[in-house]
């Protein structure tokens, strides 16, 4: 089995570590799925969250990157967030990786390893699925000052059906809802033309894409990209290309190299192992 490593200490001998194991309060907060043949090659000097030191366990085909952690839940504070971060982008630079979301904190390392004896298999795939690959992100963001205002002239339908709703003068509660409906759906229309636009320029350059939706009125593009190594610098280039393609007030963001959140589906909960371990017990 293997253990936290402190500094300035040997490991401890195979007996001590059993009892460790079994004695240690501290639970271990994860942070990556990587393959068991690059554990020994990863270099691992960067600190977890509250200044843990970063460690690997190994069980079959898998490794995982992992801390000791007192606390059996994670605040989101920045703080936090940030050492996850700096923890996946460490081992994102060194091999491919599987990133766990913020927050799962196993039990103990038995309970780490009944997760990938429920789940290596789709995990190993998954590895293999973004081996020399990393995630680039592509916002689109509307620059103008008003939303509603720049689609009612963009799109005819609408101003007619807005002028019509208030000749009357003030409408009915019954009509705002269908006025919004009807903007929703036209901006929503907008959304997948411009998606569709942008996918089908940048196929040539991505593994995979991932249509997300958009998180504010002025975003009309939130896209994932799984991008190889070797063609960042093509997808950077293929975005810049397409511009012209897109409405002139669309201002194109670039994001990453990020590990591959958006391509990755770790069904696995910590809790569901410990009790799993606690009934074979």
């Amino acid at each position: 089995m293997l253990h936290p490593r402190r500094k300035g200490s040997e490991m401890a001998p195979e007996n001590e570590k059993k009892q460790d194991e079994n004695s240690n309060p501290n639970g271990r907060d994860v942070y990556a799925v990587v393959p068991a043949e690059a554990v020994d090659k990863l270099n691992l000097e960067v600190e977890g969250i509250d200044g843990a030191d970063v460690y690997p366990i190994v069980s079959g085909n898998l490794g995982a990157i992992v801390s000791d952690i007192e606390a059996k839940t994670l605040r989101p504070e920045r703080k936090n967030l940030s050492s996850h971060s700096e923890v996946l982008r460490k081992v994102m630079d060194q091999t491919q990786l599987l990133p766990v979301a913020f927050g799962l904190v196993a039990g103990s390392e038995r309970e780490v390893k009944d997760l990938f004896a429920e789940h290596e298999g789709d995990l190993r795939e998954q590895l293999d699925g973004v081996k020399g690959k990393v995630e680039m992100g592509l916002r689109g963001v509307l620059n103008v000052p008003n939303i509603f205002e720049y689609f009612v002239e963009k799109f005819p339908e609408l101003r007619t059906m807005r002028d019509e709703t208030f000749a009357g003068g003030e409408p009915s509660r019954e009509q705002k809802i269908e006025l919004g409906k009807f903007f929703s759906d036209q901006l929503a229309n907008f959304h997948d033309e411009c998606a569709d636009t942008v996918v089908e320029r940048l196929d040539s350059v991505a593994a995979r894409t991932r249509v997300n939706e958009p998180r504010t009125e002025e975003e009309v593009l939130n896209l994932a990209f799984l991008v190889p190594r070797d063609r960042i610098e093509s997808f950077t280039e293929a975005v810049n290309a397409l511009a012209p393609d897109l409405d002139e007030h669309i201002e194109l963001r670039v994001s990453g190299p990020w590990p591959p959140y958006n391509f990755v589906d770790l069904r696995i909960h910590a809790g569901e192992a410990g009790e799993a371990a606690e009934e074979a017990t």
